[in-house]
């Protein structure tokens, strides 16, 4: 039977356990789904990394024009950084045919967390169902990690673990660790109130505090896109990989 686990913070797994799987990493609010917003207005590839002076000396080593530095640090933006962590900074305008080199408080270290997974994913509300209809198609043992915030467990991303659970039991047999039957009673007591929910959540209240309430709008569009964005190399680089599930693929102007 294949393995469905959800970690609801990095910290609860430890990245060796990953080896094998395909993992999905998960930042509702904000980096998975700003990452999607920054391949779907056509950056050509995402550069995860842990911290600021990284960022700064990976932009140094790329032909000068050619990359964005992008992050946050308690959900502002980085002085020296050419944008933030808001989905609605990353339009085509932008971000087409670049690179971006990224830095968050969370989701880009989750990302490292889970390096030694077979496959990771890029899960956000806004691909949630192509995410879904990637891991049924791999077939193999799948983790979903939650970022958190600050080390500590988040409703937002518990939320979107457990509609994920949900959707892949419907459709095939899992075992199911404890984590994913906590996260699959979360989804089910909040998915129907997606918005609220993620209002309700500590990064929710947390953008608000500091005036970002409009992004958990965006965070809250589910199926907006069709793609998937998955890592790739050293340092961990995000890219496009299909575009299979194209009932709702958005463009920006």
């Amino acid at each position: 039977m294949t393995g469905l686990s959800v970690h609801l913070a990095p910290s609860l797994v430890q990245p060796e356990k990953l080896a094998g799987s395909i993992t999905v990493i998960v930042d509702i609010l904000r980096a998975t789904t700003t990452m999607i917003h920054a391949l779907v207005a056509g950056a050509t590839r995402i550069i995860a990394v842990g911290e600021i002076e990284e960022a700064f000396r990976i932009s140094k080593t790329l032909p000068e024009g050619s990359t964005l530095l992008a992050g946050e640090r308690g959900g502002r933006p980085i002085k020296g950084f050419d944008l933030g962590n808001s989905p609605s900074e990353f339009t085509r305008a932008k971000c087409n045919h670049r690179d971006i080199i990224m830095t968050t408080t969370n989701g880009t270290r989750a990302i490292l967390h889970a390096r030694e997974a077979r496959r990771i994913l890029i899960g956000a509300f806004v691909n949630f169902s192509a995410v879904c209809q990637e891991l049924l198609s791999d077939g193999g043992d799948v983790h979903i990690v939650c970022a958190g915030t600050d080390q500590e467990v988040t409703l937002e991303d518990t939320v979107f673990a457990g509609a994920v659970v949900q959707k892949l039991v419907e459709r095939g047999d899992f075992h199911l660790n404890d984590g994913a039957r906590m996260a699959w009673d979360v989804y089910e007591g909040h998915g129907n109130v997606l918005k609220t929910s993620l209002e309700l959540s500590l990064g929710g209240r947390n953008l608000i505090e500091i005036g970002m309430g409009s992004d958990i709008d965006l965070a809250a569009r589910v199926d907006r896109f069709g793609i998937i964005g998955e890592v790739f190399d050293v340092p961990p680089t995000v890219r496009m990989t299909n575009l299979r599930w194209e009932e709702r693929i958005w463009r920006t102007s």
